[in-house]
């Protein structure tokens, strides 16, 4: 028993060591793979180049890849203070366009984004690039080990971004950083992975650079970048962008019928709620699961003495389906097309939700679905809700809602009212391929559509909006590539 005490310390000082060795070895191959890159005197740098970016979570249907544009893509990276800018001009690529991401494109579509290392992860994280990983990891506490990948052993460095999230790099033989996986939450796909893959590298001033960039999001591109600029130690001039501080939540209904709102509100897009003799139906869910919630809430307010009893989930694309998992842990039936079966039941419900825990996570309970082909009706006896397929370009799964009595349309993505031009608003004269696939199909149905409900949008309109849309228009023509 004497030598009880001594012995534990000479085993704490063992791991003790044992650890401060790891740590040591890690630093020494941070050190290694920061001057192979070049990476130790890079305060800066501005790349470009072309290829193709992709709309994450907007594909056609649920299995097949997201929407891809041809690109121009130009970045501007300030090591030093922490702040990044990317600039994306897309053009339209794919002929028919399938799938969201705002097609068809008429026109150059910009978009300009500044992030710091507080951002969310994406595309956009300054620790997504070889040289900003490396100096994240020598700024963290890393460890180091070993992995064979496609034949090749590969040293792996893993640290803890912002206490949450694990970011792993792959270093080759060369020293030079192949890839990094990131994981991030994702209210659809829980757990996601974000895998971005480096090749081709080349001295640009001192500084070895890839040349080719491939990232995949959800286990589709979300980017191929070929890398023909690269301005080491650049002059850079960025503002950091104030924090934004965050809007809760709200949904707030309005009566355009009898027993029928609509629930407005943040964020975009909005719900629409139908009271039946004995309960209630809320179609439509939003782009984040706090949004479904709050939708729920107002639903509740508003028919208080029934249960909700139905969810409508018009499709599978990310802005459309963050209250699925929601809407199960409180008991409401999901009603969606038959295209989504295998999407939510092996993918939606059965990812891992640990980065963020959601409201299923914390109440786990079975899920009830009603699964759709061509049509569905909820009815009491005296009214009822119709529920139809439509074939389109946009989502191969979209739903649309209708009620016969108010002959009122429910509708989503293909039909939209914002009050005002946008910018990629089909040019006089065209109208797009959305808006006659619901005109084709609203007259094979022999529908009566005085109002439409369109969840993007400011509320209610008359339905001859799209009747004058389609009369003695053209549908747009095909795009080239």
């Amino acid at each position: 028993m004497t030598f009880a005490a001594p012995l534990r310390l000479a085993v704490l000082a063992a791991f003790a060591l044992g650890a401060t060795a790891a740590l040591q070895d890690a630093s020494a191959v941070v050190a290694d793979v920061a001057r192979a890159l070049g990476a130790t005197d890079l305060r800066t740098v501005q790349y470009s180049g072309t290829g193709f970016t992709y709309s994450f979570a907007q594909n056609y249907r649920p299995d097949v890849a997201y929407p891809k544009f041809r690109a121009t893509y130009s970045r501007a990276v300030d090591f030093e203070r922490g702040v990044a800018r990317e600039e994306t001009v897309r053009r339209q690529f794919e002929t028919p366009p399938r799938g969201g991401g705002g097609q068809p494109l008429y026109t150059d579509a910009r978009a300009a984004a500044t992030v710091t290392n507080t951002s969310g992860w994406g595309g956009g994280a300054l620790a997504l690039t070889p040289h900003g990983f490396i100096k994240a990891a020598a700024a963290a506490s890393p460890s180091i080990s070993s992995r064979r990948v496609d034949g090749r052993t590969m040293t792996v460095i893993s640290f803890t971004a912002r206490n949450q999230f694990k970011v792993e790099g792959y270093v080759n033989p060369q020293r030079l950083i192949d890839r990094i996986d990131t994981w991030v939450p994702n209210p659809i796909l829980g757990d996601t992975l974000i895998e971005t893959v480096f090749s081709g590298y080349r001295d640009f001033g001192g500084v070895q650079f890839p040349t080719r960039i491939v990232q995949r999001q959800g286990g589709f591109p979300t980017l191929e970048l070929t890398v023909s600029d690269v301005q080491p130690n650049a002059p850079v001039t960025m503002q950091v962008p104030p924090a934004a501080a965050p809007q809760p939540a709200r949904a707030e209904g309005q009566l355009i019928a009898p027993a029928v709102w609509y629930l407005a509100g943040t964020p975009d897009p909005n719900s629409q709620l139908v009271e039946l003799r004995d309960y209630a139906v809320l179609i439509e869910s939003s782009v984040s699961e706090a949004r479904a919630l709050a939708n729920l809430a107002e639903a509740r307010r508003l028919v208080p003495n029934k249960p909700i009893r139905y969810h409508v989930n018009s499709h599978h694309h990310g802005d459309h389906a963050a209250g699925v998992r929601a809407f199960v842990s409180e008991g409401l039936t999901i009603i969606s097309h038959e295209m989504n079966r295998r999407f939510y039941e092996q993918t939606v419900l059965k990812n891992p939700h640990t980065l963020a825990p959601d409201a299923l996570s914390r109440n786990p309970r079975p899920a009830n679905f009603v699964w759709v082909d061509d049509k569905f009706v909820l009815s009491d006896g005296t009214r009822s809700l119709e529920i139809y397929h439509v074939p389109n370009g946009h989502a191969a799964n979209l739903l649309m809602s209708y009620l016969p009595q108010e002959r009122l349309l429910m509708i989503t993505d293909i039909f939209n009212d914002f009050g005002e031009p946008r910018p990629n608003d089909p040019p006089p004269g065209i109208v797009t391929p959305y808006y006659a696939a619901l005109g084709e199909r609203v007259r094979g149905l022999k529908l009566a559509v005085d109002r439409i409900a369109p969840s993007h949008g400011r509320s209610v309109v008359e339905g001859a909006r799209l009747w004058k849309a389609l009369e003695g228009k053209v549908q747009a023509p095909a795009v080239s590539n």
